[in-house]
């Protein structure tokens, strides 16, 4: 009986991890070479910011002029979860030898019916694999916004925005940017006029509270000014 246990235990969790089918993040290969040959980046003697992650940094056309006291480099691809940054994130991130990398990841991941277990476990890989390359610089997860067409899940953002909020807390020189206390209102509704008629991409509006809240955070990381994280 026991030995019979064990094996339907073992059956079980095997088919759990291989039921789990991510998408190949090699559909992103001609997209991020073209992008790579189009786009090459030259340094300054400003600070460099990299941002990569999926749409909602794909889409922000105004990032250079909303931080232009920086270098600013878009490495955005849209339709990306955090499987897809993992794969190519030496190309668009690391080579850079960034002063500061902002990532936004996970908003496709629930979309696409990830686990949150997985979700937060290619988000730790994330953090894992440029701490590999650099010890020390300073990295912002922004959380997985609300929007009004993805609100039938907000218990499963919930869910994975606490996940990376508590890991940010216990890691040094990683940081964790609040999209919900922002952009819900006093009734807990999800202002309309920060978004596309797909009720999912942001517009300019969406952009500039994003801006006006994160940009405080990156001068305070940059210029090593002491705050509560």
């Amino acid at each position: 009986m026991y030995n019979k246990l064990v094996v339907i235990l073992c059956f079980v969790f095997s088919f759990e991890v291989k039921s789990q089918e991510y998408p190949d993040p090699k559909r992103f290969y001609n997209e991020i070479k073209s992008e790579l040959e189009e786009s090459p980046f030259k340094k300054t003697d400003k600070p460099l910011i990299v941002f990569s992650g999926s749409s909602s940094i794909r889409f922000w056309i105004d990032l250079d002029k909303d931080f232009i006291e920086y270098d600013i480099l878009n490495r955005g691809f849209g339709g990306s979860i955090f499987s897809d940054l993992n794969y190519f994130i030496n190309e668009l991130i690391i080579k850079h030898n960034p002063d500061l990398i902002v990532l936004y990841e996970g908003d496709n991941d629930i979309a696409f019916n990830i686990p949150t277990k997985y979700i937060y476990g290619d988000f730790k890989k994330s953090y894992k694999l440029i701490r590999k390359k650099n010890e020390n610089v300073p990295i912002i997860y922004i959380a997985p916004k609300p929007s009004p067409a993805r609100w039938d899940k907000k218990n499963k953002y919930d869910e994975l925005n606490n996940l990376i909020k508590e890991f940010c807390k216990m890691k040094q020189r990683t940081y964790y940017f609040d999209t919900w206390s922002i952009m819900i209102d006093n009734e807990g509704n999800i202002p309309k006029k920060y978004f596309w008629t797909d009720m999912l991409h942001m517009n300019k509006s969406g952009y500039q509270i994003w801006k006006k809240n994160l940009k405080p955070l990156i001068n305070k990381i940059l210029n090593n000014e002491p705050f509560n994280n």
